[in-house]
């Protein structure tokens, strides 16, 4: 079944111009941007709740979801479940690429992580936009020939136990952390304006 679905993806490569076009820069280059809208995104919601301690935690928990998808990756790949398509079948190549595992797509893990911390703990509004861009990637890597269907149903995989495990400390910690540090804050905030009132 991933074979077959990986054929029919891929099999419509060097047929459409255009679309080749596509799927090429959706391969290579369309992480970057999604990942430079996410930086946006993110740090104009932490400029918005305040940079601390709200805007802190909610940039922390990008990098968290980030971190965590990627650290399973990793130690998935060390697995060496499955090797590139092209390894072992006659494939249609639209970008080179070194051989080696296949399975999970960093490409996918790392971008449908984003797109998951995004919805989760930035903007609603921008969550779902993110999951298409992140899938457009994903399945570009098919189209173009290096990863299986199985691959980067992996990464987003990997990404939504990330983001749920993150989720699960949200629950957990974030109102100690921000009470904390609010409660911290506003007394050092106290502090100096009585000491800049003992000076008037």
């Amino acid at each position: 079944m991933n074979y077959e679905i990986f054929g029919l993806v891929n099999g419509l490569a060097g047929k459409f111009g255009p679309l080749d076009v596509l799927m090429v820069f959706a391969a290579k280059y369309l992480i970057f941007l999604l990942f430079a809208a996410g930086a946006v995104v993110t740090f104009l919601r932490a400029r918005q709740d305040g940079w601390w301690p709200v805007g802190a935690w909610r940039i922390g928990q990008v990098g968290a979801t980030l971190a965590i998808g990627l650290v399973l990756s990793v130690v998935v790949r060390m697995f060496g479940l499955s090797l590139r398509p092209f390894q072992t079948h006659q494939v249609h190549m639209l970008i080179t690429h070194d051989p080696g595992v296949s399975l999970p797509s960093d490409h996918a893990t790392a971008s449908f992580a984003l797109a998951i911390a995004v919805w989760f703990f930035v903007s609603a509004k921008w969550g779902p936009y993110f999951m298409g861009v992140a899938a457009l990637v994903a399945i570009s890597r098919v189209f173009v020939g290096v990863h299986y269907p199985a691959d980067i149903t992996a990464g987003a995989l990997l990404a939504t136990i990330a983001g749920l495990a993150v989720w699960g400390v949200t629950l957990l910690w974030q109102d100690k952390f921000v009470n904390r540090f609010t409660t911290r804050w506003d007394e050092d905030q106290l502090v100096e304006e009585r000491a800049l009132e003992s000076t008037v």
